[in-house]
């Protein structure tokens, strides 16, 4: 009964308004004619939520993209929800070359959309994600193109094993993250799945958390070594776990993409991170309130988050010489070499 009852608090409460965002956002900009015709380009698209469509030559990867978006109040236990296709078809952008998609974790708005999105859109992309990930999804998708990754995953002291694409042009770590709880204390949608599904989860609460990871993404010259390295995660993580060893190979991290969402519900985040990783470049992603959003025009900010209280933590935790982006919904990002961005 009090669990109930909690549940319903935190249902009345945010059932209040997202607020208007005043943070800078970045948009598409035109390229230089020098800019656009620079070699070894990493194009990063953000696609809501969890989502982003990063592109480096051939090579395409995807994080796992969420664009049905019901209203909160049709998230709560045994209401029925399911993938809009009408609307993934409006608005996914071309996936058709994307080698991986990457699921950082399996509530609802990072994997309800990916079958739809593997079997009719992305026919040449396998999933990675955890065994719970790879259980939900497994009455929908053919089990060789569904990976899990919880036995091969590193955390913040020990790497974990590489993961390479089918042509070895991407290669991916999987790490040990955490998901702040999203209220007051307060983590709705836990637990896993340990064996296949029947049937793909219904409701929310069916589509379990299971194990959280994050990621280091890198994208390979032709002679196998990195080019890009993005550090990625979907959830805001409660240290030490959500973390980067050292790899050993002195690579630095050119990008990493961090979730203002539920930040203030764990400690010290993000400035454990970016001072983890120490990118050339921060995106802020998961930002806007994704419940029955248009995906058309100016976005609000993630319900129950203070932007201002976010980018008082945020900005003094740039390390010298790092910039940043808040990126508008389906914006692109280059990168020259470094994690530079061009603009």
């Amino acid at each position: 009964m009090l669990r109930l009852f909690s549940l319903i608090s935190a249902l009345i409460l945010l059932a209040g308004c997202a607020s208007t965002v005043h943070v800078p956002t970045y948009h598409d900009e035109p390229l230089t004619q020098t800019q656009n015709e620079a070699p070894q380009q990493l194009t990063i698209q953000y696609l809501g939520v969890g989502g982003h469509l990063m592109r480096y030559g051939n090579a395409t990867l995807l994080t796992a993209p969420s664009f049905t978006n019901p209203h909160f109040l049709r998230v709560g236990p045994l209401m029925p929800i399911s993938t809009d296709k009408a609307r993934v078809d409006q608005y996914l952008p071309d996936v058709s070359d994307a080698q991986m998609i990457l699921v950082g974790h399996a509530h609802y708005d990072h994997l309800m959309d990916v079958p739809y999105i593997m079997n009719t859109y992305a026919k040449q992309a396998d999933v990675y994600g955890s065994r719970t990930m790879a259980n939900s999804i497994s009455p929908a998708v053919d089990s060789s193109r569904i990976h899990s990754l919880n036995d091969i995953m590193g955390n913040a002291t020990t790497p974990g094993t590489w993961v390479y694409s089918k042509h070895r042009d991407i290669r991916i770590m999987a790490l040990e993250s955490s998901h702040a709880p999203h209220f007051m204390g307060m983590k709705f949608m836990q637990g896993q799945y340990e064996e296949p599904r029947e049937n793909l989860p219904w409701h929310a609460f069916a589509w379990k958390e299971g194990q959280t990871l994050a990621y280091i993404i890198d994208f390979l010259t032709a002679d196998g070594t990195s080019a890009y390295r993005v550090f990625y995660q979907d959830s805001a993580s409660q240290e030490p776990k959500g973390l980067v060893p050292d790899l050993g190979d002195g690579k630095s991290i050119d990008i990493a993409i961090l979730c203002p969402a539920s930040f203030a519900q764990v400690d010290n985040y993000p400035e454990s991170v970016m001072q983890n990783t120490q990118a050339h470049h921060f995106i802020l992603g998961h930002w806007e309130d994704f419940f029955s959003n248009s995906l058309s025009g100016p976005q609000r900010f993630v319900r129950a988050t203070s932007q201002d209280d976010f980018m008082n933590r945020f900005l003094p935790a740039l390390p010298a010489g790092s910039t940043w982006t808040l990126p508008e919904l389906f914006s692109t990002q280059h990168f020259g070499p470094g994690g530079v961005l061009l603009h």
